[in-house]
Formats: C-alpha cells, sequence, structure tokens
C-alpha cells in the first residue's frame, strides 16, 4: 500500500473505499453517497421484466450472477443533486425517442452512456471540494505527492456479453494498445503528468485481479478529475475488453483470419494496426457509430439495430447500477434515435411529442413556445446552465498567409475587434437580456467603437477603400472570412451579427455555413482563417475541459508544436508559451489548492490580457424540455446545474404513461 496523507485517507474513506481494499464498501459511500440507507442486498435485487424472462428462459443468469459484488448505489444526489433532481422509485419499460442529426453520432445517446471511471455530484463537483467516488471502479487512492494513484476495480463487473472484467483487460489497454506506437502513435497526454507531453507515460503496475496502480514521474494532482467526467472521457482507454480485440491484435489473433479480415476491409496486410483501431472504442465510447456495434461495453444501454436511419439501443443486462431500492438500473429499456436532417422543424416536431428530449437543440428564442406546452402539462421546462460559452469567435494565428498574420497576431487588432463587440445587443436579441451576462473572466468585456477605430488606425490600417473597408499591409482590402459550422440555431445568426459589428469598424467581415465534416477537414489541413464554435469555460475550473489553449481553432500549429515537444508544428510566441506553463501548473495542483487557483487566474488572464478568442457572453443559460411522460428529471428556470449533466444521468430517468 503506497503512502497515503490524512487528507487522502479521509478522502477515500469518504469515498466508501476501505484502505486496503474495498471489501464490503460501494463506490458512493455506504455512510451517505446522497442518500441514507445500507446496499441493497442481492435477495433484494430487482430487474427488468425484459430481463427476468430471459433470465427465466434460461438466457441469461440471474441478475445477483451478471452484477458485481459491489454495484453502484445511485442513491438520491449521488449523479445529481438532491435541490435539482427529487428522485423517485423508477417503473421499468419503455422506449426514449430521440432526433438525431448525423448519420454515426448521436451527442445524447453518447452522453447518457458516459460511464467514466470516476464522478463526483453533478459531474464537476470536485471542484467545489466534492470528493470523488467511484464509478467504473470502486474506488482509488493516491499518495502523498500526487505521483502515484491506485484503482480497486469492481469484483464481479461484467462486460455487456457478459465477460468478467479484471485487471487483464487494463493490462491490455496499456501494455498492446496504449504503449504500441502502431496503435497509438500519440500517447494521450491526459495519462502523462500534468498533462506534459515531455512527461513520460504512466507506468502501469498490476497489483492483483482487481487492484492496479499508475505512476506519474511528477505531481499530477488533477488526475482524478481527468479520470471523472473530464472531456467526456469514459474508461475506455483504461480499460478495454481484451478478449474481444485480441481478435483484431497481430499479437493474439489467428493469423489466417486476420488476414481474411484485412483482406475484407481491403486494409493492406502488413498494416493491422489499422483494423484494430477501427475496431477499438477510446476514451470516448461511441455507442452510437454502428461501426462498433457488438463492441462489449460497461454503459446502460448498447446499440441493438441500425436501419434506414434509425438506431435502437436495448438495455445492458449486466449493467453495475443499482437504484436503493436494489433495482437494476437503467430503468429505460430501449432507446430509439432517429436520423432528422431538417433542424428547423425539430424544436415544433418535438413539442408535439414526436421526441421525448430535445437536449441542447432549443434556441432562447422559443422559449416562449416551449413555456406554453409546460403551461398546458404536455412537457417538462429545464432552462438550465450551460456547460460552456454558447459561442466563441476565433481566428487562426497560425494561418500561412503572411499578410493575415502580421494583421492578426498584433494585439491592438485582436483588442479593437473585441472592443467592437455590441455584447449588450447580443444579449437582448439572443438571450431575452437575461439568460447571459457580459464576459468578466475570459475578456474585459468593454464597448467602445472609438477605442477601437483609434487602436486599428495606430497599428497602420488607417487607410480605406472606397466602400470604408480598411486595407491591409498589402494595399488590398483586409477580409476576415468566417466559416461557421450550423452547430446550434444561433451560431450563424450570431456569427453575422458579428461581422456587422466589425464591418461598422472598417473591418470587412463575411460569414459561410460550412458542413461539419468539411470544416473539420480543413481545419485539419490549417486553412480555416477564422472561424465560431464554443470554448468549455464554465469547466476549465474543474480542470475539466483545456480548450483555453490554443488548438483547432486559434493556434494549430502552436498547439501541435507542443504536442510533439517541438518536432512538428510551430514555435509559439513567449505569451504562447506562458500560457501552456500555466496550463502544466494547473495540472500538476490539486483543485481548489492556493496553487492551482493561481495557475488558473493566470490562464484568465493571458485571455483577458492577450484576446485569444472573442466571447460574446459568459454564464449562459439555455432551455430543454421532456415530454410529460419521462420523469426523475428537473423543471425549473435559471437552475445552476449543468443541462448536460442531467443528460449523463440518463440511467435514473424513467418512463410513466
Amino acid at each position: 500500500m503506497h503512502d497515503l496523507s490524512r487528507r487522502r485517507f479521509l478522502g477515500v474513506v469518504a469515498a466508501g473505499v476501505v484502505v486496503g481494499g474495498c471489501s464490503g464498501q460501494d463506490g458512493t459511500g455506504s455512510n451517505g453517497g446522497g442518500g441514507a440507507g445500507g446496499i441493497p442486498k442481492p435477495g433484494q435485487y430487482k430487474e427488468s421484466p425484459v430481463l427476468a424472462a430471459r433470465v427465466k428462459s434460461g438466457d441469461l443468469p440471474p441478475l445477483a450472477e451478471r452484477l458485481p459484488k459491489e454495484p453502484f448505489v445511485v442513491r438520491p444526489g449521488v449523479l445529481v443533486d438532491e435541490k435539482f433532481v427529487k428522485l423517485a422509485q423508477g417503473k421499468y419499460g419503455g422506449t426514449l425517442q430521440l432526433p438525431q442529426e448525423l448519420p454515426n453520432f448521436d451527442p445524447h445517446v453518447f452522453l447518457g452512456n458516459i460511464e467514466p471511471m470516476l464522478w463526483a455530484p453533478n459531474g464537476f463537483g470536485y471542484a467545489q471540494g466534492e470528493t470523488l467516488v467511484g464509478n467504473v471502479v470502486a474506488g482509488y487512492e493516491a499518495n502523498n505527492d500526487n505521483t502515484v494513484f491506485t484503482f480497486h476495480m469492481r469484483d464481479g463487473l461484467k462486460w455487456s456479453d457478459g465477460e468478467p472484467v479484471t485487471t487483464e483487460d487494463v493490462r491490455f489497454a496499456f501494455e498492446d494498445v496504449l504503449y504500441n506506437k502502431e496503435i497509438t502513435p500519440i500517447f494521450p497526454d491526459y495519462l502523462q503528468a500534468a498533462r506534459r507531453t515531455s512527461n513520460a507515460p504512466a507506468k502501469l503496475e498490476v497489483i492483483d485481479d482487481f487492484t492496479f496502480s499508475l505512476t506519474f514521474d511528477a505531481e499530477y494532482g488533477t488526475f482524478p478529475a481527468q479520470v471523472g467526467i473530464a472531456q467526456w472521457r469514459s474508461y475506455g482507454d483504461i480499460i478495454k475488453p481484451r478478449h474481444y480485440l485480441e481478435q483484431f491484435h497481430e499479437k493474439y489473433a489467428d493469423k489466417a483470419k486476420l488476414r481474411e479480415m484485412l483482406k475484407e476491409e481491403s486494409i493492406p496486410a502488413d498494416q493491422w494496426f489499422n483494423l484494430f483501431t477501427a475496431k477499438q472504442m477510446g476514451a470516448w465510447l461511441d455507442v452510437s457509430n454502428e461501426q462498433f456495434m457488438g463492441h462489449p461495453t460497461l454503459t446502460a444501454w448498447v446499440m441493438s439495430k441500425a436501419s434506414d436511419g434509425v438506431f435502437g439501443f436495448e438495455r445492458n443486462p449486466y449493467y453495475f447500477k443499482l437504484d436503493s431500492a436494489g433495482s437494476q438500473l437503467p430503468y429505460i429499456d430501449e432507446l430509439r434515435s432517429q436520423l432528422v436532417q431538417d433542424k428547423e422543424t425539430l424544436t415544433s416536431r418535438a413539442l408535439f411529442g414526436e421526441f421525448d428530449y430535445l437536449g441542447e437543440r432549443a434556441s432562447l428564442r422559443q422559449i416562449s413556445l416551449i413555456a406554453e406546452k409546460a403551461d398546458k402539462g404536455e412537457v417538462t421546462m429545464h432552462v438550465a446552465r450551460m456547460h460552456r460559452l454558447p459561442i466563441s469567435f476565433a481566428l487562426n494565428l497560425t494561418h500561412p498567409d503572411k499578410v493575415w498574420r502580421k494583421v492578426v497576431r498584433d494585439l491592438r487588432f485582436r483588442q479593437a475587434l473585441d472592443l467592437a463587440i455590441n455584447r449588450e445587443e447580443i444579449i437582448e436579441n439572443f438571450y431575452l437580456g437575461e439568460f447571459a451576462s457580459i464576459p468578466t473572466q475570459t475578456s474585459n468585456g468593454k464597448y467602445d467603437v472609438a477605442e477601437a477605430n483609434r487602436l486599428l488606425d495606430d497599428m497602420g490600417l488607417a487607410e480605406k477603400d472606397g466602400d470604408g473597408f480598411r486595407l491591409g499591409p498589402d494595399g488590398t482590402r483586409f477580409r476576415i472570412p468566417f466559416e461557421v459550422q450550423d452547430a446550434s440555431e444561433d451560431h450563424i445568426p450570431m456569427s453575422e451579427l458579428i461581422a456587422e459589428h466589425w464591418k461598422k469598424i472598417g473591418v470587412f467581415t463575411t460569414v459561410r455555413k460550412l458542413d461539419a465534416t468539411v470544416a473539420g477537414e480543413r481545419q485539419e489541413a490549417n486553412q480555416i482563417k477564422a472561424t465560431g464554435l464554443w470554448a468549455a469555460h464554465d469547466m476549465w475550473s474543474s480542470a475539466g475541459w483545456d480548450d483555453y489553449l490554443p488548438g483547432t481553432y486559434w493556434g494549430p500549429l502552436w498547439a501541435l508544436w507542443n504536442s510533439t515537444q517541438g518536432e512538428d508544428g510551430e514555435e509559439p510566441i513567449p505569451e504562447v508559451k506562458e500560457l501552456f506553463e500555466l496550463h502544466g501548473q494547473f495540472m500538476s495542483a490539486t483543485i481548489g489548492s492556493p496553487e492551482g487557483k493561481a495557475a488558473l487566474e493566470g490562464i484568465l488572464e493571458s485571455h483577458r490580457d492577450n484576446v485569444w478568442t472573442f466571447n460574446p457572453v459568459e454564464r449562459s443559460y439555455y432551455p430543454t424540455f421532456w415530454t410529460k411522460r419521462v420523469k426523475n428529471v428537473p423543471e425549473g428556470v435559471k437552475e445552476e446545474v449543468f443541462g448536460i449533466v442531467v443528460n449523463i444521468s440518463m440511467e435514473q430517468w424513467y418512463i410513466d404513461g
């Protein structure tokens, strides 16, 4: 047993883990875990009639044999705080009807199936001092300097096909996948200390069938957060179904069968690793992708059918969670996701009952329609906190165009654009004057057109063409060509409004709607000069997201330089190097510690001082709703729980009626 500090010892005990083992404890903390009462015993277990019938027919073993010895008991408050969701004892059955906008991915099915290694109330509660507890694993411990983390797996946990989950699945994940450079040419930085790519990959030690440790070569105080809900990671990098994936791995596969599979997939015989990559799920459990049908998971639902734009998901009979009465979760038997390409009618179709849940897709401009239906008792309305900035605009500071670089890398230019954004107009038009705030953390939030014009003149952009637009250093009209995905009902309209704000200071700006696939390809090739999507600012304090760093949008070559330790990409300017250093300091420190808070404030100050991105608002809310038949969901306006965490707690929803 690695040495434990008193602080960490108390945290482990609070998480329901006995130091030296997990016997007799559940991963939510038997002395509370969000609710009172003991742990349900096998004789108290209950299951869906659908599964009970399969047990009776001999198709499935009894429930007590399908669950781990220590199931995760989802008491009230464990997933979502009780002040937001008053849990009722659920009913089994029903099909949840969902819309899907992409042919191979549905974000709401994906979110409903997220299963991280660890969990905290409301998903990110550890940023407010909540104790991270076991989810897929029963619990964990850390040594005094946060370099060794020991995980206790759930004895008896099973994959969705009934095969046992042990540390051999962890050994396979590391030794045969993560450490294999053909399969994993770029090692995941969250498995390197402080997410610094200069640090060594985590070293795995398998202690016994259900215990393993990861050792880092430097302090890594935020590592528990990284294997919590951070970046929507599930267990998929760390625990892999060895029994299933070995058939695609050169080291274990039947050679003749592997050759045949490669031939069927038109993959060269010496590139078996491409077949393996295509067959494995990673940290993102892409359960809504038909490509992975049949891949064993630990999720609440698994894909069962895909045909003509309709995707079906059935309950996982081996799912490891119970409610406090001993009923196996999830309550809902099936999810049905239907491909819908007409976004304009999506909200109205959902309001008339065609779909049970809309997720993040509705705009505040439709809140009166939603409220009207809610007043009639036809839907349950929830206006929740957005977990991110609803939109964030960026200029690509590493685009190869030399004239572009000279202009956009001048801080005065970015300051001028930021000052020209009329945020009060945006809040009034898009957020009804009350559902968002003028930025104070990621931007100075000031509106001063006169100062914006002065800065542009001062940097040498005073000369204008016959239409009043500023000329660049090459003597031609300087243009900002926004290429924006239609990611929400507001993305294109707000981009167009921002373009008008910038035109008023003489900066010619256009907006072009871009297909998501095309956008990804152009961004990957460093071809997009300006775009707008979003940034997860609301989760930065929890170490849950790091898009305060240059990446796909505002500095892709700088990000590549950092991830390859200078072997590729472009060396960043000093201010960006400082941002990377602050990031490392933040990742090293324990969340909430003075060191961590200081590093985060430095990151925010860097954004305010350097205007890396343009953020019209912060602290926003969005409306969503469920048909009235869906229960155990929140109701209310301007609730402080992140709406996305409610989605992640889908296993506790049930259908009544």
